[in-house]
């Protein structure tokens, strides 16, 4: 395929209320999986929570963006997360390792993803009165989950990147 038609169609900036939706989304997702898991705690301290939240703003906001955001069309402009807008204030452009950041978003969202799917329901077990909460924060997760998804391939089938992004849900 010309390089000049594989970014032919597709939207040269995303709207700002799908970046803010979007995000919203996957707060909430990680919100549910935070709070089920805080009934797991040490030292009084809701630890797992904390790392969980640590590790999604290292890798998904720092990390990530600069070896994936900084190979992209969306540079210094508004991708379907605005995240690539956000790199460009952080990173200068082509800084990152590509193939690295693939592998690293590969951990990364295995991580995100199964580390709740285990721990709440053991937080579930082991504190009974933590039974409906966390009934109700595995839920609440896994039907961000979906909806994330859904979402996720609404906004790659608009993206500019769809035919050579290895990460495209549009494919």
């Amino acid at each position: 395929m010309e390089k000049q038609k594989l970014y032919e169609k597709g939207l040269e900036n995303y709207p700002k209320a799908t970046v803010f939706l979007t995000n919203v989304l996957l707060l909430l997702w990680f919100g549910f999986a935070a709070y089920g898991m805080s009934a797991l705690r040490f030292a009084g301290l809701p630890i797992i929570s904390i790392i969980y939240l640590l590790f999604a703003f290292l890798m998904l906001g720092l990390i990530l963006r600069k070896h994936l955001c900084t190979h992209c069309y969306y540079y210094n402009k508004l991708c379907g997360m605005g995240w690539g807008k956000l790199s460009s204030y952080v990173f200068k452009e082509k800084s990152g390792n590509y193939e690295l950041g693939m592998k690293l978003a590969g951990l990364t969202w295995g991580l995100l993803i199964i580390v709740p799917i285990i721990a709440i329901p053991v937080a579930m077990f082991l504190h009974e009165e933590f039974l409906v909460p966390g009934g109700i924060s595995l839920t609440g997760f896994l039907a961000m989950m979906v909806v994330n998804q859904f979402w996720r391939k609404k906004g790659c089938v608009q993206c500019k990147m769809r035919y050579t992004c290895k990460a495209s849900a549009a494919k």
